[in-house]
């Protein structure tokens, strides 16, 4: 399995609330944008669904591993324990998504997202930043695509971007 690489975000990191509800409060995504990555979520990845977020505001829309796919890691959902929520979409374009180590490292180096406030208290989610283009919204597509292989273990199914 290669690296996980991203380019560095071009600008200056948006507006964020440093308290949960983290959302982002500039830089929001275009409709068009946010509509065509929530289709593309809700329809892409395999072995998932369209849920109610357990732990956002209400209209946010969460991606949730499907109950009969067995968790490849018990760190890789949010809480509140036994969901199987491993992303959300915020109405701004923003997401709650819970990565592996690298990705989230590598997320927050390149300037794409940065650590939920209470991470150090074991909130293991980060948020991503509104893609404000297509070519953001793949970099957001990829970003998802590593969380469900996280959740999920599955590491052989091809998810076209």
């Amino acid at each position: 399995m290669s690296k996980f690489e991203l380019p560095i975000r071009v600008g200056d990191a948006p507006a964020v609330g440093d308290q949960p509800p983290q959302l982002q409060f500039s830089d929001i995504s275009p409709e068009s944008i946010r509509e065509e990555l929530k289709a593309w979520s809700f329809s892409k990845i395999p072995n998932s669904r369209e849920h109610d977020t357990l732990i956002s505001v209400p209209s946010a829309r969460a991606l949730w591993l499907d109950e009969n796919h067995k968790a490849a890691h018990d760190d890789a959902f949010m809480k509140p324990a036994h969901s199987r929520e491993y992303c959300h979409i915020h109405e701004d374009g923003s997401m709650h998504i819970v990565v592996p180590e690298e990705v989230e490292d590598e997320v927050i180096a390149k300037k794409w997202g940065l650590r939920h406030p209470w991470y150090k208290d074991g909130v293991k989610e980060i948020l991503t930043y509104a893609p404000r283009d297509i070519a953001e919204m793949n970099i957001m597509k990829r970003i998802i695509i590593e969380s469900y292989r996280y959740a999920s273990g599955d590491l052989e199914s091809e998810i076209s971007l």
